[in-house]
């Protein structure tokens, strides 16, 4: 086994063989929104060993599909399409949805688990906030991008790290929410004499959790950091915005 893998990001390692999601998905380790630690630091978070985990990422296919020399990686406009067609398209069907369900679950049993209110409660907030940000991705962040890809620079704003900061910090707050609906369900565990509507949302929300852990990856780990090397290839110093936020 190589050492170098142990040194490498977790966000990294997924991109350049999706498959491995699964693994970090089985031990717990964020590879979207903390997609930039080191394998190592993060096993070691987890207390999983660091040699056994990496020898079964390095076991993973390569050249899979979704990555590298997938079609749509191939350019910025095609990624951003993808993201948009693929993951931009199913929250916006699944929100309404489970928001729906959620309400429906809580009303029905909340007098019988005090947590079903709170998670209905919270889904609720998480989808107004995620429909605000996939507007303003967008609205604002996926045209800049696309932009960029063509050679050129929008007047406003003065970079593209403005808008990728506020993104990813909204990621974060993301990321909070499903661990506030898992905490809430006990990992989507189906309790004893759940109804098929109990179950549908349990099952709802760990699909969710899945495909937007995919999603904020693609984003941050190969969208993001690719829009920035464009704008630094044009001689932008993007530093001084490093810490800041767009203001919407």
């Amino acid at each position: 086994m190589s050492t170098s893998i142990l040194e490498r990001t977790v966000g990294e390692l997924v991109a350049e063989r999706p498959s491995r999601a699964k693994v970090f998905e089985r031990i717990g380790v964020d590879y979207c929104c903390k997609g930039n630690v080191a394998l190592a630091t993060a096993c070691e978070a987890k207390g999983e060993d660091a040699a056994s985990i990496a020898a079964e990422l390095e076991s993973q296919p390569a050249n899979e599909a979704g990555g590298p020399d997938a079609p749509w990686r191939q350019s910025v406009d095609a990624l951003v399409d993808h993201i948009v067609s693929k993951h931009h398209a199913y929250l916006r069907e699944a929100l309404p949805r489970m928001e729906w369900i959620t309400d429906k679950v809580a009303k029905v049993h909340g007098a019988h688990d005090a947590r079903l209110p709170k998670l209905a409660a919270a889904f609720l907030a998480f989808s107004k906030d995620t429909t605000e940000h996939l507007n303003k991705e967008e609205m604002i962040l996926f045209p800049f991008c696309k932009v960029l890809a063509n050679g050129q620079r929008p007047p406003f704003p003065p970079t593209v790290t403005l808008p990728i900061r506020t993104m990813m910090r909204e990621h974060e707050g993301h990321g909070q929410a499903l661990e506030t609906f898992r905490a809430l369900t006990d990992g989507f565990i189906v309790p004893e004499g759940a109804c098929n509507t109990w179950r549908a949302m349990l099952d709802g929300l760990q699909e969710l959790e899945l495909d937007l852990h995919t999603h904020i990856h693609l984003e941050n780990t190969v969208l993001f950091p690719w829009a920035e090397r464009l704008e630094a290839a044009m001689g932008v110093d993007s530093s001084a915005y490093a810490h800041m936020d767009c203001k919407h």
